[in-house]
């Protein structure tokens, strides 16, 4: 090989390379589906939902893994551990399924106080674990925003 070929495929590689490693952008909250609450008793409810996300990367990624604790209104609701690969396409909408184990003394604790509201604040801290071609890494996720309630909707 001579020395322009070998600098062509070193400068390929450096282009490709950069372009690969772009920083990974996380998905935006797009909306919630088919919420449903079950459980064995009261003091062990289940809320699970489908989490609809928007990925803004342009390039598609894989969903690993993640772990969430919920709040509203600065109580925490409950905590989901997410463990399903889901296969998420570039610039498209994607859905995560969620259960959360709900802390029924702070679920009620806040009955009363929700009535009276028209808002909540509802916060998510945790950490979710995302990749592309076979490389994953552990982004935060914090998400805070105050969502309006619809109380006689449900």
């Amino acid at each position: 090989m001579n020395k322009k070929t070998i600098s062509s495929l070193l400068l390929f590689s450096l282009v490709m390379s950069f372009y690969s490693c772009r920083q990974i952008v996380a998905p935006e909250y797009v909306a919630i589906d088919n919420i449903q609450f079950g459980g064995e008793s009261f003091s062990k409810t289940v809320l699970s939902a489908d989490v609809k996300l928007y990925n803004p990367n342009k390039s598609n990624l894989t969903f690993k893994s993640g772990s969430l604790d919920i709040y509203v209104d600065n109580r925490l609701l409950g905590h989901t551990e997410l463990d399903s690969t889901i296969h998420i396409a570039k610039s498209d909408t994607f859905t995560v399924p969620i259960a959360v184990n709900l802390n029924m003394g702070n679920v009620l604790g806040n009955a009363l106080a929700l009535g009276l509201k028209d808002s909540v604040l509802i916060r998510l801290d945790g950490n979710v674990k995302v990749g592309r071609s076979g490389v994953f890494i552990t982004r935060p996720v914090k998400y805070e925003q105050k969502e309006k309630l619809d109380l006689l909707g449900w």
